[in-house]
């Protein structure tokens, strides 16, 4: 059984960039936690990086390794939305 016949976007939108940028927040949301920050301050820190790193990442590629603007768009909201919300699960 695949999950794509379920979630016709996993296909689309989840590669394995957007599985680094998973495993970057909770990499990230861990150590700020065992550094002793505050739950709220773990979440912007790793919302912050993970807006920094797509905005470098932009700036180096731009949007044409994903075709569009709009693939380019949909990956880099994606990427964010893993990262902090895994964040978000991790200090809960």
């Amino acid at each position: 059984m695949k999950i794509s016949k379920y979630f016709s976007w996993v296909n689309s939108k989840l590669n394995v960039w957007s599985f680094w940028h998973l495993l970057g927040g909770v990499f990230l949301a861990k150590v700020f936690m065992w550094i002793g920050y505050d739950k709220a301050v773990v979440v912007a820190i790793v919302a912050s990086l993970a807006i920094l790193w797509e905005v470098i990442e932009y700036m180096i590629e731009q949007w044409h390794p994903y075709g569009s603007i709009k693939a380019w768009t949909e990956d880099t909201l994606m990427d964010l939305f893993l990262a902090i919300m895994v964040s978000i699960w991790i200090v809960l």
